[in-house]
């Protein structure tokens, strides 16, 4: 898992004012999608980070990974008998993935939380000319069971000249997402195997417009207005908590068939030790500073009017 490049994390030490004016969001995923296109983002996929910020601003409370953007418009078939073992030959299912913001990250890292079928739009028909709807009463007579997506993402490539490039897999599990996590410990793990859907490229927003000693900037959901309260948390603990959430850096394990799938879950829940996490292309380094060298006091700057 090589680093990457130390150059990018090169810079002055705070993030410039410009760029800081534009960083400032509240609890909602319109305010995201709203700040990411003060920096000139059209829609497409892509992620951040976004930090959630004390009462008086001067602290970080938590932070978290997000992806906003159109992942595909594309319908997703498969075989129901290759997803279900008791399904019926002849049935299909079809899946349209939902928007990147339809992914929760609640965990704070690159993974996201498992979404049951009722939160996916999907349909199950026959195989033959004219193939008829199978309404959901009837899945459990025809042998389909319940299912459940994930999205897992990776620092794919970063440059100087591209910014921070990250990779996602989305992958379908049968069951449901409690079913899931009940198979093993092991299975919150963005490397839990499941039946790839799709797999993409998406950049890390915002670019900074001046480096300071980090690649990307975070989102602010500042916890009282800025016009109000015109400080942010020391810069070192942003940089810290941009690390910590893009040390999570793990890319998802695939498998072509259900039998392999099958295979797979047995082995790792009755030999768990057989369990080894995927490594990341590139890993993020840890802030050069540590918590005995002590930190900068909070910042304050001057807002647009």
């Amino acid at each position: 898992m090589p680093p990457m490049e130390r150059g990018l994390f090169d810079g002055g030490h705070s993030i410039g004012e410009d760029d800081l004016r534009r960083l400032e969001v509240e609890n909602s995923a319109e305010a995201v999608d709203e700040a990411l296109r003060r920096f000139d983002w059209g829609g497409q996929a892509a992620c951040c980070t976004v930090l959630q910020l004390a009462p008086d601003n001067r602290s970080i409370a938590s932070g978290q990974f997000a992806v906003r953007g159109q992942l595909s418009k594309e319908d997703y078939k498969w075989e129901a008998s290759k997803i279900w073992g008791t399904a019926e030959q002849g049935l299909l299912l079809t899946l349209q993935l939902p928007g990147g913001g339809g992914f929760n990250f609640s965990e704070g890292g690159m993974c996201s939380d498992y979404m049951d079928m009722q939160q996916i739009e999907h349909c199950v028909t026959t195989t033959g000319r004219g193939g008829q709807l199978v309404l959901q009463q009837n899945y459990k007579e025809k042998g389909v069971g319940a299912f459940c997506l994930r999205m897992a993402c990776h620092i794919q490539r970063a440059s100087a000249r591209n910014g921070v490039t990250v990779g996602y897999t989305i992958l379908l599990y049968p069951g449901t997402s409690e079913e899931v996590l009940n198979i093993s410990e092991w299975a919150k793990s963005p490397s839990w195997p499941g039946l790839k859907v799709a797999e993409g490229e998406m950049p890390l927003l915002p670019t900074p417009s001046s480096l300071w000693k980090c690649p990307t900037l975070p989102l602010l959901q500042t916890g009282s207005p800025w016009d109000a309260n015109r400080t942010t948390p020391a810069m070192e603990e942003i940089r810290e908590k941009i690390a910590w959430i893009m040390a999570t850096s793990e890319p998802g394990e695939h498998c072509k068939t259900r039998k392999t799938l099958m295979g797979r879950w047995e082995r790792y829940t009755n030999s768990p030790d057989d369990f080894v996490p995927k490594r990341s292309p590139l890993t993020w380094p840890k802030p050069s500073h540590t918590r005995n060298q002590g930190r900068r006091p909070p910042i304050t700057f001057t807002p647009v009017c």
